[in-house]
């Protein structure tokens, strides 16, 4: 099969008749343009990388603590996990393996790891966008509204909503979204290809080893694909051999996981999250209550003091925290119940969040307005219009509808979001010269609206991180001056879980907390539940309590400020604490 070389700049679509005489050429350079937006998307990537290099969410660090299965000595079953999939912890593990890093440095340098992440979306979304701009139809001098506005929604969804904060999967699965929509896009109403389809299927299979919700996501894409073709009969066994490459690349993470676990399994991320969220299983996290689901916790979190809580969670490998590295080892002899009520309840307490984004969205639904209103052919029908962009705005509606039923946040949604927009605004015929000057007043004002928000919070992030310490580091040097050494076990009181760093980079394990609602009762109460409490740590294994709290020494005596951060230490006395030694 021939290939075609990709064209340096966006073709204009051929256009037959005395109409062609009457275009002229845009006044704005699509390679200009393109440029522009590649610096300006590069310069805020990085610009949110480097203000958030030393923030860290409980998530981050159990990529972390997976990522430690391909250091030398590592064991690589820590890459098989209930809920988190292997292919971002895997490319974690390299890079810290290749580059030397320290502990002390490997949220900084995770964070610049991000970026690498960041530009792999972007390729992928340039791909996508060079197939669109294939099927547009629109004037040469309006051709420049298409690719502003679908690199705008790109850059919203990537930095504004899934955000290079965190160390996390997400924009690596985004990636791999946007090539599979490019991917079916350039099959629409085309001869069915082999090569498309292995390609497609080697695409989604490396989405699931990036996120598990790829794989119900595949399912529908290849299904969608026997109607994106021309000839859909003999596009049949090329789905079957394009699915089974995207089941076997996914039999990577499937098939140990299925293993370790002692039956078959597809992940279990999406099982905790039913449980938690529709079945109302309590509490978050400590999981004593199943709620609605049917069985018991086989081996929940150990339930050590009531007012204020407090729990123990013993772990057979190091781990910073057990509850957090894989979730899922937690919820072992539960079962998820189906209830309609709950169901619709959990659906509704999403919506809202979608609707929240969709408001962020309202200059590009008023640029849609304004398109199909000057469209000329806005009168043709809904169908035809809606159909020409549907690869795109369909993955983007798929995608928003599988995160619905359990929970939404802005990271799960932000490339779907921004797939369903560009889909929507490629949809349009843009000949008409009419009303010209209101589509590119508008059109400025969608850009606008969606990059303001990306240049305002760095900006203003960045002018506070300029002053950042790294805290974690710090803290973790100061345990170890303490005599705690890596290996060792700790308990904590803290009412967030975005400051495990100190934790992860000293190399302790977290045996054992006062319950995350319960911190600021923890500070507040009599200093014979304090101690009470502070003594249970220590004869579960806790050869030191560390706390997150302003002034903890005011509340009760006994505690050491480490260095000049918000930490402070509890060291139990080996003489008094019988339960201190392992």
């Amino acid at each position: 099969m021939s290939t075609q070389s990709v064209p340096l700049r966006f073709p204009e679509p051929q256009r037959h008749g005395p109409e062609l005489l009457e275009l002229h050429r845009s006044p704005i350079s699509l390679a200009w343009l393109r440029a522009g937006f590649w610096i300006f998307g590069i310069f805020f990537a990085a610009l949110q990388s480097w203000a958030f290099r030393y923030y860290v969410s409980a998530d981050a660090i159990s990529y972390l603590d997976m990522s430690d299965g391909v250091m030398p000595g590592g064991d690589w079953h820590r890459l098989i996990n209930g809920v988190w999939s292997p292919l971002y912890p895997f490319l974690l593990g390299v890079f810290r393996r290749m580059c030397h890093i320290s502990a002390a440095n490997e949220i900084v340098a995770s964070h610049l790891l991000n970026l690498a992440f960041f530009l792999f979306a972007f390729v992928c979304f340039e791909v996508l966008l060079r197939r669109a701009m294939r099927k547009i139809e629109a004037a040469p001098d309006l051709q420049w509204i298409f690719p502003a506005v679908a690199y705008s929604l790109f850059l919203w969804g990537s930095i504004a909503k899934i955000t290079l904060t965190s160390l996390r999967a997400d924009m690596l699965m985004s990636g791999f979204v946007y090539l599979a929509s490019a991917i079916l896009l350039h099959m629409k109403d085309r001869e069915a290809r082999w090569s498309e389809y292995c390609l497609l299927g080697v695409v989604l299979g490396a989405g699931i080893l990036a996120k598990v919700p790829v794989l119900p996501l595949g399912v529908v894409i290849l299904a969608a694909t026997l109607f994106a073709v021309k000839n859909w009969r003999p596009a049949l066994k090329m789905v079957a051999v394009s699915s089974l490459i995207f089941l076997a690349i996914g039999a990577l993470y499937f098939v140990p996981l299925s293993l370790s676990r002692g039956r078959f399994t597809l992940g279990e991320s999406g099982t905790f999250n039913y449980l938690v969220y529709v079945d109302q299983a309590r509490p978050m996290w400590y999981l004593q209550d199943p709620g609605l689901a049917s069985g018991g916790f086989v081996h929940s979190p150990r339930k050590i003091y009531s007012n204020p809580s407090a729990y123990a969670f013993p772990y057979d490998s190091l781990v910073t925290h057990p509850l957090r590295f894989d979730p899922s080892d937690w919820i072992a002899g539960a079962h998820v119940r189906f209830a309609a009520k709950n169901q619709l309840r959990t659906c509704l307490q999403n919506v809202p969040k979608l609707a929240r984004a969709m408001v962020q969205l309202s200059p590009v639904l008023l640029l849609i307005v304004v398109m199909g209103v000057i469209s000329r052919r806005a009168r043709a029908p809904l169908k035809s219009l809606l159909r020409k962009a549907c690869p795109i705005w369909l993955i983007g509606l798929l995608g928003l509808a599988m995160y619905v039923p359990l929970r939404i946040e802005s990271r799960y949604i932000g490339a779907f979001l921004a797939l369903l927009f560009v889909g929507a605004v490629f949809s349009f015929d843009l000949r008409s010269f009419n009303g010209r000057r209101v589509l590119i007043a508008t059109t400025i004002l969608a850009i606008l609206g969606l990059l303001a928000p990306v240049f305002v919070t760095n900006a203003q992030r960045y002018l506070q991180a300029s002053h950042l310490q790294d805290v974690d580091a710090v803290g973790a040097a100061e345990l170890a001056n303490l005599g705690i050494n890596p290996g060792d076990r700790v308990a904590r009181i803290s009412a967030t879980v975005t400051d495990l760093g100190i934790e992860r980079i000293a190399r302790v394990e977290v045996v054992a907390e006062v319950g995350i609602g319960d911190a600021h009762r923890f500070w507040t109460s009599p200093s014979n539940d304090q101690n009470a409490i502070l003594g249970l740590f220590a004869t579960n294994g806790a050869k030191a309590v560390i706390a997150t709290a302003p002034e903890p020494s005011k509340a009760f005596s006994g505690w050491s400020r480490l260095g000049r951060t918000q930490y402070w230490v509890w060291l139990p006395n080996p003489a008094t604490d019988k339960g201190f030694h392992r």
